[in-house]
């Protein structure tokens, strides 16, 4: 059996976007997704399908979230989460952002075709 020390552990997923936020690539993103102010130290991946929805690590799936947020979503539905006001902010810090292999504009593109995807799902249930 094979055990590492604890500092060798890693926690949390992560992303091309998280890691460019962390390492201050986004300076334009101030506020994750549900409009909390995200920080370096609360900053998370929220998955938009969730991971126990089998909701998978990918761009098109992921935005920033505060822990808190995060963890207060759960697994919850979008619908009841969502407020298009603080999605539009959310999406305007990342308009024409290129960096490291990231397009803003596309990322916008993406989540977004995810989240309509999402809410016709819960319409159809």
């Amino acid at each position: 059996m094979d055990i590492k020390p604890i500092d060798s552990v890693r926690f949390g997923y992560s992303n091309v976007l998280k890691t460019l936020y962390k390492k201050g690539k986004l300076p334009s993103v101030k506020f994750g997704f549900y409009g909390d102010e995200i920080t370096p130290k609360t900053v998370t991946l929220e998955h938009l399908l969730p991971r126990s929805q089998k909701g998978r690590t990918e761009l098109k799936n992921l935005v920033l979230a505060s822990a808190n947020k995060n963890q207060e979503r759960g697994t919850c539905p979008l619908s009841e989460m969502i407020n298009w006001e603080y999605a539009g902010r959310y999406f305007e810090q990342f308009r024409n952002i290129r960096v490291n292999g990231f397009d803003g504009n596309k990322y916008i593109e993406m989540v977004m075709n995810t989240i309509r995807e999402l809410l016709n799902n819960e319409r159809m249930v």
